[in-house]
């Protein structure tokens, strides 16, 4: 299979892979052969790419590090507790969550049990996106992201319990900020980024009332944007007084937000997002849960369409996590546009003179340089 902008695919193509609504229901399911009314469907629920099954890349499997059910599941349990925030807030109720705690605690532990069972993969994610740019799913990617890391410092599974609850409840007091601000589809100002900064503590004070959510999950929603030189909010915090399960979560929410498209921009490339976050090292963040997180990433995703330096276009095929900027690539196409009749596997560990320029639909991604306002999500 490979990963297909959204503008490309043509009637007749089969997706490899399912593709999801933005509250985790099934959308789309694997081997669906797309038609004009079905890619026109896709694009209005914000989809941007899909993998698509290919002849010529039967044998590249992206695998998904958690199972669909389990990423529903997930999605269902964050859905309904917004819901419930929501008419609560609507009626001027007092919140009412009972085992809010309870709920979550299932949803992470079969995320935790799935990583877990998928080590070699978790070892170095090449995709977690779900292509959708919802809340419900950039909580689910930054919980698995998280996850990966705490595993990979040796956390027990009581410490990854409390980290990925609170990752995947991080952003839980944005449904607290006025409804004109969360339905805007435009950039956030300034007066309105100030106010969405509350999000933070609202989100620390439901969380701290709820006796089956644990103090540091609720605090990894209070300082996720905490930052080590003082920058960040609610507390301009320094240091070692940021927990590092926020800082690791802090760390998580910034990739999957700059990966992801926005309704007044397009996704970010993974090495984009990477060369930021390598920047960021003992200035925003810990070095040593920097250069964590950067082990698990593929800057070039199994399945992505690449350009090479020659002009030549392909697949990665295969990804070496010790040298996860120079992959296997599956050519296509030549130098000069025309299909390869004979496809063949190209080796960039290998080949010290080849090395790819960027992604084969640039208009996929945002190539204008990435800002330091962008960088910090909301």
């Amino acid at each position: 299979m490979r990963l297909v902008s959204l503008r490309q695919v043509q009637p007749g193509m089969k997706l490899g892979r399912t593709v999801f609504t933005e509250d985790g229901k099934v959308l789309l399911g694997v081997g669906m052969q797309l038609t004009e009314r079905l890619i026109s469907g896709l694009q209005r629920s914000g989809v941007d790419s899909v993998y698509i099954d290919d002849p010529r890349t039967e044998d590249i499997v992206v695998e998904e590090v958690i199972r669909p059910q389990t990423r529903q599941i997930a999605v269902e349990v964050i859905e309904k507790t917004i819901k419930q925030i929501t008419n609560s807030n609507k009626l001027a109720r007092k919140i009412s969550l009972k085992e809010m705690g309870l709920h979550f605690q299932r949803a992470f532990s079969s995320i935790l049990d799935d990583l877990m069972q998928n080590k070699q993969m978790v070892g170095h994610l090449t995709t977690i996106s779900s292509h959708s740019p919802s809340l419900y799913h950039h909580s689910v990617n930054v919980a698995v992201l998280a996850t990966a890391v705490g595993m990979s410092i040796g956390y027990n599974r009581t410490q990854l319990m409390n980290l990925g609850v609170g990752a995947m409840l991080h952003d839980i007091g944005k449904v607290s900020l006025p409804e004109e601000l969360l339905q805007k589809k435009e950039r956030w100002n300034e007066e309105e980024q100030e106010i969405a900064k509350q999000h933070t503590t609202l989100g620390f004070n439901l969380l701290r009332k709820q006796h089956d959510i644990s103090l540091m999950s609720a605090h990894v929603c209070l300082q996720h944007h905490e930052r080590l030189n003082g920058s960040g909010y609610p507390q301009g915090l320094v240091g070692k007084q940021i927990h590092e399960f926020a800082q690791i979560v802090g760390i998580c929410d910034i990739y999957d937000s700059l990966t992801s498209p926005r309704p007044w921009r397009k996704r970010y490339m993974p090495q984009d997002a990477v060369e930021y976050l390598l920047g960021s090292g003992g200035h925003l963040f810990e070095h040593h849960l920097v250069n964590a997180f950067i082990k698990h990433i593929a800057i070039f995703p199994l399945g992505s369409s690449v350009v090479l330096n020659t002009g030549e276009t392909g697949v990665v095929s295969r990804v070496d996590p010790d040298y996860s900027h120079r992959p296997v690539v599956r050519i296509l196409r030549d130098g000069r546009g025309n299909d390869v009749i004979a496809p063949y596997d190209l080796n960039l560990k290998e080949n010290i003179r080849l090395f790819i320029i960027g992604f084969e639909d640039d208009q996929l991604f945002n190539i204008s340089g990435l800002s330091e306002s962008e960088s910090e999500p909301s």
